[in-house]
């Protein structure tokens, strides 16, 4: 099992100074709004590739008050009883700032790739609450990084994808293209976006199979199925071939319109995820707000199961204002998370009496008692 030990953080966000120890179960950062819960997890979640759980320009990371440009997040990181040192902070190249991930002093593509072997995160925010309400491109985010959690080359097919996208975009505006250069980018275009509906639709396959077993215990309300839904990528093609040179072939047919309107029509950048209760085929859009965080939890707690027993994968799980409005069917799913599954979780809450459902095992982490 992999978990963070503690973190520190220098002239981040609100904070100047400051330092909590974690336990290995369950964490719950208390504290009013605005003293820095949610900073605390996006902290740790920027020890992941990417900008962290809000998609922050990294300069925002700097604490506003200071008249330093430079930040620093330090933690220990503790897999398979060894203590691993990690470090972030702030570097300015050619006047762009970008975030550097030390492991053990070494900020190597090899130890990178270590980090990333044994780190998966997993988190709640509360904009998921209304995951089945919100557009198509939340839902595909939410899966992407489900998927990103096990494959972390996966949001580089997706990069490279929307690279090309943009090219072929930038090269239908002028008439004067090159034919050879857009086929070649079109042929590109087919292989990765191939590439991601397999890796989509498989993972939406083995969800569903831990998904199923859930239900099949009927300890929980709902028994739910998730289905990728796309004008191109669906069951009319009988063979992966087929559906590959349909697929080039309305690229070709749709380069007049993408010329018009910009983008491209097609693709996975143009998939959905629809979600139904099995028992009543009910869809997803239609329950309530608690409702739909029950489904969240519940995915979340098929992620996990699935990392757990087909990747050998231990996640570390944030729960951010996870508690607000919770019922009994959602007490219970956390508990299920928290205790069953033997995971580091962190949630954050304003109250310590909104987390009285837990067990006296979770460690309360006053962020007013903290060094700020």
């Amino acid at each position: 099992m992999g978990y963070f030990k503690n973190i520190n953080l220098e002239n981040y966000r609100n904070f100047n100074n400051f330092q909590l120890d974690f336990s290995s179960g369950c964490n719950i950062l208390i504290g009013p709004n605005g003293s820095g819960k949610t900073n605390i997890l996006e902290s740790i979640s920027l020890f992941e590739r990417g900008r962290g759980i809000r998609k922050e320009n990294i300069k925002n990371l700097i604490n506003n008050k200071s008249k330093k440009q430079h930040f620093k997040i330090t933690s220990i990181f503790s897999h398979k009883l060894n203590n691993i040192n990690l470090l972030i902070e702030n570097q300015t190249n050619d006047f762009n700032m970008r975030k550097k991930i030390f492991i053990n002093e070494d900020s190597s593509k090899e130890s990178t790739k270590y980090l990333e072997n044994i780190f998966s995160l997993i988190y709640f925010l509360p904009e998921m609450e209304r995951l089945f309400l919100n557009s198509p491109s939340i839902r595909r985010n939410f899966l992407d990084r489900l998927i990103y959690s096990f494959n972390k080359n996966y949001n580089k097919i997706i990069n490279d994808y929307k690279k090309n996208i943009l090219e072929r975009s930038n090269l239908l505006k002028n008439n004067n293209y090159d034919t050879d250069w857009i086929n070649s980018l079109e042929k590109e275009i087919v292989s990765l976006g191939m590439e991601i509906y397999d890796l989509r639709k498989k993972h939406l396959f083995e969800i569903n199979n831990h998904l199923e077993n859930i239900g099949y215990k009927k300890l929980y309300p709902y028994q739910i199925s998730l289905t990728l839904k796309d004008t191109l990528f669906n069951d009319a093609f009988s063979n992966h071939r087929e559906l590959e040179e349909v697929f080039l072939a309305q690229l070709k047919n749709n380069r007049s319109i993408d010329a018009i309107l910009g983008g491209c029509k097609i693709g996975p950048h143009k998939s959905d995820i629809e979600g139904r209760n099995i028992e009543d085929n009910f869809n997803l859009n239609q329950f309530s707000t608690g409702q739909q965080k029950t489904i969240i939890l519940l995915i979340i707690l098929a992620q996990c199961k699935l990392l757990i027993n087909n990747y050998n994968i231990i996640p570390v799980i944030l729960f951010d204002e996870v508690c607000s409005h919770l019922d009994e069917e959602n007490r219970k799913l956390l508990l299920d998370i928290i205790e069953k599954l033997e995971v580091q979780t962190f949630m954050t809450g304003t109250d310590k009496r909104l987390f009285s459902f837990l067990s006296t095992k979770a460690k309360y982490c006053n962020i007013n008692d903290s060094t700020l």
